[in-house]
């Protein structure tokens, strides 16, 4: 009986002393999963980003252009703040695009603002009438005092995309 009592004490020891190393284990593996970070994010059509046009060649090529089916790369100045339905991308020389996507099936994420964007699809150049306008407006949180001075429609450039990268590049 004391040979069982004193196997039975032995394997109850080395049982217990063996839980401490796979715990570390887990631990240094939450720990890494914490620390990576999602540079990239996609939507809509899978795209890539070779090819990209830079703002100022997209803005050399569109000239004397009706429209234009191109890949671009530039900084988005600004998100629609309800659901991400649309975009303003800042071409340089105070000029704006926005960016709205194919079929209303794909959104970006409200807060890519500050980010840079790559799109693929077609730009054109739009008139964008005055109720379109105010719905813009709205939708980006602008006070009804601003909603309400909108009363021309705009001519700018459009762009409708089928596929969109969003990079954190500081």
């Amino acid at each position: 009986m004391k040979k069982i009592l004193f196997i039975a004490i032995a394997m109850f020891l080395f049982a217990c002393g063996n839980t401490e190393q796979p715990a570390e284990e887990v631990t240094e593996q939450i720990v890494e999963e914490i620390v990576e970070i999602e540079p990239e994010t996609f939507h809509g059509e899978e795209i890539t980003g070779e090819g990209s046009y830079t703002a100022t060649e997209f803005l050399e090529q569109f000239e004397e252009i009706q429209s234009l089916e191109i890949k671009l790369i530039a900084p988005i100045a600004e998100v629609c703040a309800k659901k991400g339905c649309w975009m303003v991308l800042d071409l340089g020389d105070e000029k704006s695009m926005r960016v709205t996507f194919k079929d209303y099936e794909f959104f970006v994420p409200k807060d890519a603002a500050g980010k840079k964007a790559i799109v693929q699809g077609v730009a054109t150049m739009d008139t964008t009438d005055v109720a379109t306008l105010k719905h813009y407006a709205q939708d980006a949180g602008e006070s009804q005092d601003v909603i309400d001075a909108i009363i021309e429609p705009e001519f700018n450039y459009a762009f409708e995309a089928i596929g969109v990268i969003i990079r954190d590049e500081k």
